[in-house]
């Protein structure tokens, strides 16, 4: 079956159409300012950043997997530790904790795809320093109780919200529940700048003096340096393009919103859904399906005008790299089962709810036939 109509799943220069003249405005702002990295702009996001959040302190990095190692360092996280995490994500929440030098611990799923907080306390060891959470494609995951269970063992919370911001459970926001909040500004993110770009949210002062020296290769002056660093600095054009589109996004999530209602509605019974427990309020980066017989769904897709993708395709045990710093707690049941399933459908700022619609209904013209 062919179609005239065409809906990719990413269209990058139509999500910054529409602030293309005031990217233009804040573009002469910074080239008259003379100040390219850590300056007025890069202030101006943290500080709007904690005002949205609720966190007491935000910093502002290079990217979010910085953000993320960074976070791991300032927890003390080394050589010979373990830190707990998820086997359904970006493999950055790995590849940084063994780049820490500790050993990743897989635990298993739960419905909403997220990290199952009942594998948790099975897997802690004398060797365990911390515990990542992902909140995969913007679901929360059961962070109150895992937060629990961190403060139970004294074990640091890293909360992975790069696909998370504005997602809140029971009206707080995800990244403000552990003891650091990581955020990705890619442009595929909800929230995404023109190149890269990260922040770290941190309840406590001491951990934001930490991190502002970390991000600046340890600098305490020009010509002092504490203790050896990388450099992450986020820049001030990129600072400034985020400002501007931080002021509309509240209207992006409530679109994303609308689409992930119609999908459910319209694939009820059909398709299933990771859970959404009750409380917790996505932000959806991307809207996840479960289906069966995936890859002829893909294909009769695509022969529809229809891009769809898989997040992730595979389980992070699975890859090569993963063979060093890395182990499962058990034989991860949960998440080795959902991983054939999940497809994620168009929900990006170009994909209007005609096109949800659209996606529907071919959707289920395949499941029917």
């Amino acid at each position: 079956m062919t179609t005239s109509r065409t809906i990719s799943f990413v269209d990058l220069a139509a999500k910054y159409a529409p602030y293309s003249a005031q990217f233009q405005e804040d573009l002469k702002r910074v080239l008259a300012s003379g100040n390219y990295i850590l300056g007025g702009e890069v202030a101006r996001l943290e500080h709007s950043i904690k005002e949205y959040s609720g966190s007491p302190c935000a910093v502002a990095v290079a990217n979010g997997t910085d953000a993320l190692l960074l976070s791991l360092k300032a927890a003390g996280v080394k050589s010979g530790d373990e830190v707990i995490t998820t086997p359904m994500s970006y493999l950055a929440t790995t590849s940084t904790i063994a780049l820490s030098g500790a050993t990743a611990v897989f635990v298993d799923v739960d419905a909403s795809l997220n990290m199952d907080p009942e594998c948790i306390e099975e897997a802690i060891t004398e060797k365990t320093k911390a515990i990542s959470v992902v909140h995969l494609a913007g679901i929360p995951a059961q962070i109150e109780r895992i937060a629990e269970i961190a403060d139970k063992y004294r074990l640091a919370l890293i909360e992975d919200c790069a696909q998370s911001l504005g997602a809140t459970l029971n009206g707080r926001l995800t990244g403000t529940f552990g003891r650091f909040g990581t955020l990705s500004f890619h442009p595929l993110k909800n929230l995404g700048t023109l190149g890269d770009g990260g922040m770290i949210l941190m309840r406590e002062q001491e951990d934001s003096d930490w991190m502002m020296q970390a991000r600046n290769h340890g600098h305490r002056g020009r010509d002092e340096c504490d203790f050896w660093s990388i450099n992450s600095r986020l820049d001030e054009l990129h600072a400034a393009f985020l400002s501007t589109q931080l002021k509309g996004y509240d209207g992006e999530l409530k679109r994303r919103k609308r689409l992930a209602q119609i999908y459910r509605e319209k694939l009820r019974g059909i398709v299933e859904f990771p859970e959404v427990a009750p409380g917790s309020d996505p932000s959806y980066n991307w809207i996840m399906i479960l289906v069966e017989r995936r890859e002829e769904l893909i294909s009769y897709l695509e022969r529809s005008g229809i891009e769809v993708k898989v997040h992730y395709p595979k389980l992070i045990p699975e890859m090569k790299a993963a063979k060093e710093n890395c182990r499962s707690q058990n034989d991860l049941p949960n998440a080795k089962k959902m991983v054939k399933k999940i497809l994620s459908v168009p929900t990006s700022e170009h994909i209007t709810e005609a096109d949800a619609h659209h996606v529907c209904q071919r959707v289920s013209e395949f499941f029917r036939k």
